[in-house]
């Protein structure tokens, strides 16, 4: 079967503008056009041919929503740097970008049909999928994807949570550490596989583990505040927070109660983010594959808009434990 794909490749197009051409549609110049017809019909294309049939009428317009609670907010590096690599794909394929409100004052039911008045073809979901403008959304006829999504409503592309956790934990327990504190972040799709990650390394190591303590994401403030109400308790030989942003707070937190990195305590995190790198020491950390995580949410994402038969799937891209300067081992 010749796909959209096939006939940008040879023809030299974005596929979103092939998908223009092929469906008449506004904003494809006349010599474009017929150069992307001439080999849409000698590759042999019909756009008939099976159940994937490309929908018609679409405005090439992708709204991203950040429906987030707390600190979490388009400032976060994280959240920036995917949603540069959704925007670089899919503006490669002809699609723009529309950011979106959360609709709470007017409603779910008004949000969702503020996305058809803006002729949406589809909408990116960053954020908490419980909230009632969420859940209307993705239980509209208008396609999704979130990210860190892994329910069953909607497509969803996230890190291999639960494997990277484990694999950290256990690399701290080889490293001589059995009292590891672990913060954990709201309670969420994420929080959930990272836990599940600590405590199985934890069972598999055949040592009891702390209990995990509750966090909030992107919170140095808030993290440097349990870091000075918890370490006199537990006496941990590591930390683990729940982000690269809180692990920053936790470390000023500890370097106030006399105590330095990785010396007395070990200190990790998640996300990986740019100044991360610059830190001293330089934070041991889950690194998350911002470029896979943004691209592979953009590809779904068209793939469900332009095919009618796409099924929804949960997408997992791996991340990467990188053990710096900010572990050591002890014993």
């Amino acid at each position: 079967m010749v796909t959209i794909y096939d006939i940008a490749k040879q023809s030299g197009f974005a596929a979103g503008t092939v998908s223009k051409a092929l469906n008449n549609y506004y904003g494809v110049n006349a010599e474009t056009k017929q150069k992307i017809m001439k080999v849409a019909r000698e590759m042999g294309y019909t756009p008939n041919a099976n159940a994937r049939a490309l929908k018609a009428k679409r405005s090439y317009n992708i709204g991203v929503l950040f429906y987030l609670q707390g600190s979490l907010d388009l400032s976060q590096y994280l959240f920036v740097n995917i949603l540069n690599e959704f925007k670089r794909t899919t503006e490669a394929n002809g699609y723009d970008i529309t950011l979106l409100a959360k609709g709470e004052k007017e409603g779910a039911e008004a949000f969702v049909q503020h996305c058809h008045v803006r002729q949406l073809d589809g909408v990116l979901i960053f954020g908490d999928y419980h909230g009632e403008v969420v859940q209307k959304l993705m239980n509209s006829d208008i396609p999704c994807v979130g990210f860190d999504y892994i329910g069953l409503q909607i497509s969803g592309v996230m890190s291999d949570n639960y494997e990277k956790t484990k694999e950290l934990i256990s690399t701290l327990i080889g490293l001589g550490h059995e009292r590891i504190l672990f913060f954990s972040g709201e309670d969420n799709y994420v929080t959930e596989e990272r836990r599940r990650g600590y405590y199985h390394a934890f069972s598999e190591a055949g040592v009891s583990p702390l209990p995990h303590e509750q966090a909030t994401y992107a919170n140095p403030e808030f993290a440097a505040r349990i870091t000075r109400e918890f370490y006199p308790k537990l006496n941990p030989t590591a930390i683990v927070y729940p982000d690269d942003y809180s692990a920053i707070g936790g470390v000023n937190a500890l370097r106030d109660l006399g105590l330095s990195v990785p010396q007395d305590v070990s200190v990790a995190s998640f996300d990986g983010i740019a100044f991360a790198e610059v830190t001293s020491p330089k934070l041991t950390t889950v690194k998350q594959d911002v470029v896979g995580i943004g691209t592979a949410l953009a590809k779904k994402l068209m793939r469900l808009i332009e095919f009618e038969d796409e099924p929804q799937e949960i997408i997992t891209v791996a991340a990467s434990v990188q053990m710096t300067g900010s572990c050591r081992k002890i014993g």
